[in-house]
This record gives structure tokens, C-alpha cells and sequence, in this order.
């Protein structure tokens, strides 16, 4: 447990609480502590007493007032902590997110040295751009994902983006991509400044290209950034191209000296590719279980069929640890890239479990995640509301390794799952609190062991492992006007 003084956490401006935790699963779960008595508590920090918050009313992509009682918003209200915005490198945390209020919503980055329990936040020039341009309707795509290089320790972020070169006023400005200099992500407390990073020539720390990339027109058009590390330690960058039904999902490789790319994986317009409907998908790419992956739900362009928007899980790994080549299917059937018939790859249709057979009553939306563990044991979470019958259905699939077919089964609860070893985890928010659960035996059943139930109460959460640690960033439910609390929490397992 990290241990600093009452006088140290003063002067340094955080919140240091070593008997407090909060993060939870979405639904009633079992408790099974005595087994797993280590599981608990290292620290929590207060990152920041006022992250953006749109506290305003939702609304439609046609408005365009600003509210001068609150900050409107067009999909969701939080924005922090959203997206790829928390890493864990050596023995430093980084959390990105965005400054409230409504007239400050600057860019964030803040590094926990959790050997010296120092936290320090670098604020960039950058404000958040809103919707379009318009920077007072809040706009939750426009996450802040940051990467670090295990190659040569640089810091990359890539921030605000949902398609920003269809708007005018974005031509220089589509592309919102700051990074460091060499050795910045392990630099001593005193030195983590913005002088770490490198400033472009407008003076304002973006830059317009990935130095060794020159597909303009493809920048322009990227939503969703994230990171991820893979097998040599190359940084690699994943977004998505396009729109919601007909996207593809692509990535890029920096090997510490430029960028390699861009990748697609699937056809945008599939339809004139042999697919009966073009489509796109949500998903992500992850270099787990020792090989590069993909699983994803897909938004077919079929309005006459009973979803609402996604179906399906759809699922593929390569042998090629950059994940350029050598395609498979999860049968191991060889499969060209990009991809456009999407049904050569899905495993699964959690849909078929809602009972309605109504148009567009079958809402997948939110609670997708898989991870392969070291042995290689699959693992996928879905969640489908039938919109019929009012009906919510949380559904693990997963496959041992060695097995030939994926088995689905109902569970009580949803969350994000995650892989220790072989181990696998479930993990989300039961009334405001962490727990965790854990697959016993690898296979269908979860049981939980640790539940939180003292300390702030959180509505959101993105959660880093690494290490028999879990690192849960976390939003405060309290709170009043355009700022919000951020919190870091550190569990053993």
C-alpha cells in the first residue's frame, strides 16, 4: 500500500485515501471474499475537482442556440473520463481529460508517479470544439486518447476528432495529434511539463500528419482514437473512418522512429464488394492473448430488420504480430483484408436471445467487450435490450481453448472484461462502487470477489490493468454546474 504524509499530500494538492473505494458491477452479483482475501484498496487520488461536465439539456444535431443557463449537449453528458484515457507505463499513471467549465475546456494530461505520489497535469492550448464546430454543444465522441512508446518513451495523444474535416471550419485543423520528445514519459516529477512535447509551427502543439503518413483524405475523415501496444513493443494507433453504417475500423504502427499505415481491415461501401448491405462496426482492435485481434458489433445499413443499430459478434485474430498479414477466422480459416463480407467471420447473435420479432426493437448498443486470455481461453460480453418486451439481457460467450464451438450463456451483470495471466475478470459499477468478479475456472460462471461500499459514489468509469492491478478512472455522480470530480483508484488482485 502507498503510504504518504498528511503534509506531503498537501503541498502536492491531491487526495491520498488508502481505506477508500469506489467502482461497481451493474447488477446484483454473489460475494465470495474469503477465497480471495488479497483483493483491495492501494490508493485514491483526486486528479481533479472540475472536469468538463455538460450539465445542460440534450439535444438534436440541428440546434444550434447556446444555452446561457447550462452546456448543452448533443449524444451523452460526461466526456471525462471517456475513451482510450488512462495508461499505466512503468511505474507512472496517465490520465487525459478536459477542463471544465464551459468556457476553459481545455485539453488534460496528468501523470501519477506512484513511487513518489506526485501528480502532475500538463494543460495543453487545445479547447474542446464541440459539435461541428460548435463549441457549445458538448460532444462526447471527441475523446482524449493517449499512448505511450515503450521504444523510446514518448507520450502521444490524439484528441476532439469525429470526422472534422467535413467541417469548414476545421481544414487546418482535422487532425489533433500532440507528442513528445524522447524520454518524456519517465522524466522526473519537476520536469513533466509542456515543454516535453513538441510544438508545431501555428504554436499550438498539433500536428496536421503521422510523420511516414500521407493519406490526407483518410485523416480527415477518423473518429474513436485509442492505443494500444503490441508483441515488440511498437505503439499502435486504431480509429474508425467513416459513418456509423458504413465505416471501417483501421490502425497504424509507430516504431519509435514513424508511423506505418494506414491498415484496413474492412471495405467501406461492402455492398459493392459482395456484401448484400454496406456496414460498419464498433469494436476494438487488441493485442491480447499473444496475437493481434479484432471483435466488433456491426451497424448494417437493413432498416427493415427488427435491430435498432448493431448486431452480432464478429471476430478475428492474425498470426502476424503487426497485423498486416495472415488473417484468420476464429475457425482458423484464412481470410483476405479488408474484409467486406462480415458474415465469413461472426461467432455469435446475442440479438436471437430477445424474444421480440419487431422492426428495430432490438437495441445493442453498449456493454461490448472481449479479451483472450494467456492460455487462450476466449471471452466476450454483450448486452441487448428488447425494447418489446422492456427486457434486459447480459450475455457472456466464450470459448476454452482447444474447443471447436463458442458457448453463450445468460449472466446477471455486465461490465468490462479483462485478462490477468489466464485469468479472466468482470468489472463495472454496483451503486456507485467498485467490484470485481472473477470467471471461475475460466469458463461461464462469474463470481464475485471484492465489492466496495464506502467512499465517493461514481457514475462512470474506464478501468487499466496491468500487473495484478486494476486502475479505475473514475467519475464523481456529485456535483453541480459544468465541473465534475475525476478520481483514480488502484486495486490488487
Amino acid at each position: 500500500m502507498l503510504l504518504y504524509s498528511a503534509k506531503k499530500i498537501q503541498n502536492l494538492g491531491i487526495l491520498f485515501k488508502s481505506n477508500l473505494v469506489s467502482l461497481s458491477l451493474l447488477c446484483c452479483l454473489s460475494i465470495n471474499f474469503s477465497a480471495h482475501a488479497s483483493v483491495g484498496l492501494e490508493t485514491e487520488v483526486l486528479v481533479t475537482p472540475n472536469a468538463l461536465f455538460f450539465n445542460g439539456n440534450k439535444v438534436k444535431g440541428s440546434h444550434t442556440d447556446n444555452n446561457p443557463d447550462g452546456y448543452d449537449y448533443i449524444f451523452g453528458n460526461a466526456l471525462s473520463p471517456h475513451g482510450d484515457c488512462i495508461k499505466v507505463y512503468k511505474h507512472f499513471v496517465f490520465m487525459t481529460w478536459y477542463k471544465g467549465g464551459k468556457n476553459n475546456r481545455h485539453v488534460m494530461l496528468s501523470r501519477l508517479n506512484t513511487k513518489t505520489g506526485v501528480l502532475k497535469t500538463i494543460q495543453f492550448p487545445h479547447q474542446h470544439t464541440g459539435f461541428r464546430g460548435k463549441w457549445w454543444l458538448g460532444e462526447t465522441h471527441n475523446t482524449i486518447a493517449v499512448g505511450i512508446s515503450p521504444v523510446n518513451d514518448t507520450i502521444h495523444l490524439l484528441y476532439d476528432m469525429h470526422r472534422n474535416g467535413r467541417v469548414e471550419a476545421f481544414s487546418q485543423d482535422y487532425l489533433r495529434y500532440s507528442y513528445s520528445l524522447e524520454g518524456a514519459a519517465s522524466v522526473p516529477d519537476d520536469k513533466f511539463t509542456l515543454a516535453q512535447f513538441v510544438n508545431s509551427s501555428a504554436g499550438h502543439y498539433k500536428h496536421l500528419a503521422f510523420d511516414g503518413i500521407d493519406d490526407i483524405d483518410t485523416t480527415k475523415l477518423l473518429t474513436y482514437p485509442a492505443f494500444f501496444t503490441g508483441k515488440d513493443g511498437d505503439l499502435f494507433m486504431k480509429m474508425r473512418y467513416g459513418f456509423s453504417a458504413n465505416g471501417k475500423m483501421l490502425f497504424a504502427r509507430y516504431d519509435g522512429k514513424k508511423w506505418h499505415g494506414y491498415y484496413d481491415f474492412n471495405q467501406v461501401l461492402a455492398s459493392e464488394h459482395g456484401s448484400e448491405y454496406n456496414w460498419g462496426l464498433y469494436g476494438d482492435f487488441k493485442y491480447t492473448g499473444g496475437k493481434f485481434r479484432i471483435a466488433f458489433q456491426r451497424r448494417s445499413k437493413n432498416t427493415s430488420d427488427k435491430y435498432l443499430y448493431q448486431n452480432g459478434i464478429y471476430y478475428a485474430y492474425s498470426e502476424d504480430p503487426h497485423g498486416v498479414f495472415d488473417w484468420k477466422s476464429a475457425y482458423a480459416e484464412p481470410i483476405e483484408i479488408p474484409l467486406a463480407i462480415s458474415e465469413k467471420i461472426q461467432i455469435e447473435e446475442p440479438g436471437d436471445w430477445a424474444k421480440t420479432q419487431q422492426k428495430n426493437h432490438v437495441s445493442i448498443v453498449h456493454g461490448f467487450d472481449f479479451t483472450v486470455t494467456n492460455s487462450g481461453d476466449e471471452h466476450f460480453i454483450s448486452k441487448v435490450e428488447d425494447l418489446e418486451f422492456n427486457e434486459q439481457i447480459n450475455l457472456h460467450t466464450f470459448r476454452k481453448f482447444g474447443q471447436k464451438d463458442f458457448t453463450t450463456v445468460r449472466v446477471p451483470f455486465g461490465g468490462q472484461l479483462f485478462s490477468n495471466g489466464d485469468d479472466v475478470y468482470l468489472t463495472g459499477l454496483k451503486n456507485g462502487h467498485v467490484a470485481i468478479a472473477k470467471a471461475e475456472d475460466n469458463s461461464e460462471t462469474f463470481t464475485t470477489i471484492y465489492e466496495h461500499k464506502r467512499g465517493p459514489v461514481f457514475d462512470k468509469a474506464v478501468v487499466f490493468f496491468k500487473d495484478n492491478k486494476a486502475y479505475y478512472f473514475l467519475k464523481d455522480s456529485e456535483g453541480t454546474g459544468d465541473g465534475r470530480s475525476l478520481y483514480l483508484q488502484v486495486f490488487s488482485l
